[in-house]
């Protein structure tokens, strides 16, 4: 079990200690709410302890705000326009693409998958996602006239995990023949089309400028910031400052703001229906062996 005492390292309380925690019952001639617990209620103030859990997993980050600002506006573009957001995993990328998606009628989406770029696999998975049959390899001209009417005119296209349109090539230079091909798909039909993917696909996007120029507002979350994680908290009924830094801290080491959810989520099941206690937090993050550097 960890502890977080005055200086703020994490160390590790004995399993005894610990499993008595977990189960409700103590060691013999233990105070059944220890003293661990006692130190971190001290150091980790629980704020609005009686207030139940929020519903529902999407937080309005100030990342995931100006996400949906670039959507949004690529959205209200009556000819259609394009736009990219990359950003390092954990970011709340695909939360921000299923919550626009939730609230927009005239928008589909089509997540890539890593293996299968290039723009006949595209072209496919697309055809798939607008259930428009098969394409056809010999008229991929026509194949974008197709995707483009089904979006319809200032319709919208959001590729999930776009950094996967790119074929990969051990030997060689990558394919990103897809990411032009879409463009033409943007600028054809009149219509968006918005790329949502991790760093790589900034890379990719880099390497076209004709594409690159053409990306309305486009988004680049290089990591998970402290004001995110903080939100995110604060949503779980927390607001002391050093919750956020330990937890801010378990972010930063790549799995961002799912990383900080998962721990919350485990945070509920030790607290076993009762409400969350700072050193449940504490335990989900050994439990789930997330500690930070130094936190072993």
């Amino acid at each position: 079990m960890m502890r977080l005492p005055k200086g703020g390292r994490i160390v590790r309380k004995s399993a005894d200690g610990a499993r008595a925690r977990l189960t409700g019952h103590s060691p013999a001639g233990a105070n059944p709410l220890g003293r661990t617990e006692a130190s971190l209620a001290e150091h980790l103030r629980l704020i609005n302890p009686d207030a139940p859990p929020q519903g529902g997993r999407f937080v309005m980050t100030e990342t995931a705000r100006d996400m949906l600002r670039s959507l949004h506006l690529v959205a209200g573009v009556a000819g259609g326009a394009m736009t990219m957001i990359a950003g390092a995993p954990g970011t709340g990328k695909s939360e921000v693409v299923r919550k626009f998606l939730a609230e927009t009628h005239r928008a589909f989406s089509f997540e890539a998958v890593s293996g299968e770029g290039g723009i006949w696999s595209s072209a496919h998975g697309i055809f798939r996602a607008l259930d428009l049959g098969q394409p056809n390899s010999r008229d991929l001209p026509g194949d974008r006239q197709r995707i483009a009417e089904r979006l319809g005119l200032g319709g919208m296209l959001i590729v999930d995990e776009a950094q996967y349109l790119v074929q990969k090539n051990p030997r060689g230079k990558d394919n990103i023949d897809a990411l032009e091909w879409l463009r033409k798909v943007s600028e054809e039909g009149c219509c968006s089309i918005v790329f949502v993917g991790d760093l790589a696909l900034l890379d990719a996007v880099e390497k076209l400028p004709q594409l690159r120029r053409r990306m309305l507002r486009p988004i680049i979350v290089r990591r998970v910031t402290k004001a995110d994680v903080e939100a995110v908290v604060a949503r779980a009924g927390f607001n002391d400052a050093v919750v956020v830094d330990v937890l801010f801290a378990v972010a930063r080491r790549g799995g961002g703001l799912g990383d900080v959810a998962t721990i919350l989520s485990h945070a509920r099941l030790f607290a076993g229906g009762g409400k969350v206690q700072p050193f449940h937090i504490m335990t989900a993050i050994e439990d789930l062996k997330l500690q930070p550097k130094g936190g072993k």
